[in-house]
């Protein structure tokens, strides 16, 4: 959220109604903000519901709290609430088998497979890579310095 906020910096605000704001950028973009409905006119905040910088700028300068503004769904009280109860499932409703209730049952023979482990992880929605992860590195070849082929398949003429 932090670095939301700073790329709204030199951004104005204009107060609408007790709840609804408006964002006016450097180059004369506006933004309409809804903070009691969670929403924002960039819809950024209304798919991922953390606020983005437009809708943390006016919440800074009215000192509205950061965490009131994060979808329930985030917070540890609705992680909490998910697992609190106890499942117990019924079986005596379920007629099952004499020989599939005495079966043993082994573990699926798996194999880790060959090579190094990934190091970089796959990005979940809403995550984005960092500056030098975005950027791929164009492969060339190390003998004529040409894109496209490699130096073990180069056919160009030495210089």
């Amino acid at each position: 959220m932090q670095k939301n906020l700073v790329a709204v910096s030199g951004n104005r605000v204009a107060n609408i109604s007790s709840w609804s704001y408006e964002v006016v950028g450097l180059l004369n973009g506006k933004h309409h903000v809804l903070l009691d409905k969670k929403q924002c006119s960039c819809k950024q905040y209304d798919r991922v519901k953390i606020p983005c910088g437009h809708a943390l700028f006016p919440a800074d300068t009215q000192g509205i709290p950061y965490g009131s503004l994060v979808g329930d769904f985030y917070k540890t009280e609705c992680w909490r609430a998910t697992y609190e109860g106890v499942i117990n499932p019924e079986i005596s409703d379920v007629d099952i088998p004499f020989e599939i209730q005495h079966r043993v049952l082994y573990p699926p023979k798996a194999r880790r497979p060959s090579g190094h482990p990934k190091e970089s992880r796959i990005l979940s929605i809403g995550e984005f890579p960092k500056n030098g992860a975005a950027k791929g590195k164009v492969n060339r070849c190390g003998r004529c310095k040409q894109s496209g082929h490699n130096r073990a398949s180069c056919t160009n003429p030495l210089p």
